[in-house]
């Protein structure tokens, strides 16, 4: 509960709302309750309000996630479901290496409707190769089977390095968390 000068208090209830309590608040001969600020009090309010809304916006968003997840956590896998990168079958020769890029010729996803049943970690669509600091990019169905299933991949490119690495040489960017876990 915060507090303005001592007398009024913002704060959130268990659902989530913001509730203003104020001591001296008295109805009116029409039973309606008034309470008068000042120009620095109404702005001083305006701010608590505004950061408690923030908040419970944050922690009902984190509760919807965390149910989200819980809930695709429940749902197994179908590694048989995949596709390259544009949607096609998977063809014998998608590994092969661009010599111009590093790059396979394809890549190897979970088929959209695999991905569609939820997510068991965040979709990150950067990565940072520790061996080199490179951050490298990736397209949404990449991005996404890493999210489906974080064990998919056993190994991921670097666009500085030009190569393929075991995936414990990359931390999903912004964090120390290692990429596929």
């Amino acid at each position: 509960m915060d507090k303005i000068q001592g007398f009024l208090e913002v704060g959130l209830n268990d659902e989530g709302e913001v509730v203003v309590n104020h001591s001296d608040l008295k109805p009116d001969e029409n039973g309606i309750g008034h309470i008068v600020f000042s120009a620095d009090q109404a702005q001083n309010l305006s701010r608590l309000l505004s950061r408690h809304a923030d908040q419970s916006d944050s922690d009902a968003r984190l509760r919807h996630e965390e149910e989200v997840r819980k809930a695709a956590e429940e749902i197994p896998v179908d590694r048989d479901c995949r596709v390259l990168t544009d949607g096609s079958p998977v063809t014998s020769d998608h590994r092969e290496i661009d010599p111009a890029t590093g790059q396979q010729k394809d890549y190897v996803v979970l088929c959209e409707s695999e991905r569609k049943k939820g997510f068991v970690r965040p979709v990150r669509r950067s990565y940072r190769h520790t061996a080199c600091g490179t951050v490298t990019f990736m397209g949404t169905a990449l991005a996404e089977t890493y999210a489906r299933d974080p064990g998919f991949y056993s190994g991921t490119f670097c666009s500085n390095c030009r190569t393929h690495f075991p995936l414990n040489e990359f931390v999903w960017e912004g964090t120390t968390e290692q990429v596929g876990s």
